[in-house]
């Protein structure tokens, strides 16, 4: 089995990219969303707030939730998530007054569902919204990566 990973960033105050634009899976593959905190020196986040909306027709979560990165570890955050929608996963990074140091803080993993058809999708993080160590709310622009199914 062949493993790849899709990265989204989370960029305060910078906006948001995504440093993998597509993947390639079949049905029965697991596709891994690894979201990165990044931010400008002296303005980390001290709590991120997301949401990571998937074709739910397609694939599903591998657990209830993602796992913690290293970075909301080392950081000393909790990582909170819930499922409202059967496509959406909504996510809380938060706890004390550490920033948020850069890295991954949040890994999904996604069985894509069989049989199914070949088709191209997206894994969409969108809602972005950092909290600064002064209370200060910045809203991120939304990113997305593809995932190409055979």
């Amino acid at each position: 089995m062949r493993l790849s990973y899709l990265t989204a960033c989370c960029l305060p105050l910078l906006g948001q990219t995504s440093s993998v634009s597509s993947v390639t899976k079949a049905a029965g593959e697991v596709v891994t969303l690894t979201i990165r905190a990044v931010s400008q020196p002296a303005r980390a986040p001290v709590a991120l707030k997301w949401e990571v909306i998937f074709p739910v027709q397609l694939m599903e979560m591998e657990t209830d939730g993602p796992e913690m990165g290293a970075a909301a570890r080392d950081s000393g955050k909790s990582l909170q998530c819930m499922t409202r929608k059967p496509y959406a996963c909504t996510c809380m990074l938060s706890g004390g007054e550490n920033p948020i140091v850069d890295g991954p803080i949040a890994i999904f993993h996604f069985r894509i569902k069989a049989p199914v058809s070949p088709t191209t999708t997206t894994l969409r993080i969108e809602k972005t919204e950092a909290t600064t160590v002064d209370l200060r709310k910045w809203t991120l622009n939304d990113t997305e990566v593809t995932v190409i199914i055979r």
